[in-house]
């Protein structure tokens, strides 16, 4: 979310299998994400991007920078996955145009990348609205979608309780998604905000196999804030200069 390449860089070094850069909800320009691949590469990491929405010339731009994986926000409906698989497969699954950009090594590797793009690209959908759950069968039949991933804050918003996510009501609907994902063999994800080793190793018990763990931001805020308030109060401020 920060649109760091630097901040990018250091999660790829920490480990991750895939680092996400957010073009939905944050002002991330479309040359930082192709600064961010890069950094995200160079350390045995995949990059993905999180789209603002299930729009053509989006996935294509980000596709053809490089990203190994795309994530749509707002799946409601089989035609939503039907247009998400269009603008990100080449023909004949989908609709997807031919060039030369950095995603070919500007032309060096087109016969390969046009080859292999279809298998390779991973596509993951998400599920957040409880608009969605009524089609969760007819979603998933869909044999392109490689993960499905929960969005727990806009899910849990839509049913009327935003960030209540020991309700009854929201439980049963993750219960629901992920029963149908299994029947369906298409990998559960979900979104834990903030992560524990034991919320991870939780998920992970229970299935789930693409997990976005945290935000850059939040790494870096939740760790920063436990120091100032150890040494001074909000009335010490004011003597620092004295």
């Amino acid at each position: 979310m920060t649109g760091s390449p630097v901040v990018a860089e250091l999660l790829a070094l920490a480990g991750f299998d895939w680092v996400c850069v957010d073009v939905e909800h944050t002002a991330v320009t479309t040359e930082t994400v192709q600064s961010i691949m890069t950094a995200v590469e160079n350390h045995g990491a995949e990059p993905f991007v999180r789209l603002s929405g299930n729009n053509m010339g989006e996935i294509k731009t980000y596709l053809d920078m490089g990203a190994r994986g795309i994530i749509v926000p707002m799946i409601k409906s089989f035609e939503d996955v039907q247009n998400a698989v269009s603008y990100s497969k080449f023909p004949p699954l989908g609709n997807r145009s031919y060039a030369l950009p950095r995603c070919t090594q500007y032309g060096l590797s087109s016969e390969e990348y046009f080859k292999l793009a279809n298998e390779n690209i991973f596509l993951g959908i998400m599920i957040e609205h409880i608009d969605a759950l009524p089609h969760l069968d007819k979603i998933f039949s869909s044999p392109h979608i490689d993960a499905v991933l929960v969005g727990p804050y806009d899910l849990s918003g839509s049913m009327g309780i935003p960030g209540n996510f020991n309700d009854p009501a929201f439980t049963e609907a993750l219960d629901l998604i992920n029963r149908k994902a299994g029947e369906h063999k298409i990998r559960m994800g979900f979104h834990e905000v903030h992560p524990t080793p034991e919320k991870i190793t939780d998920l992970v018990n229970r299935g789930f196999r693409f997990i976005a763990c945290g935000l850059d931001t939040l790494f870096i805020l939740d760790e920063a804030t436990k120091y100032p308030k150890l040494f001074m109060s909000s009335r010490d401020i004011g003597s620092i200069n004295k």
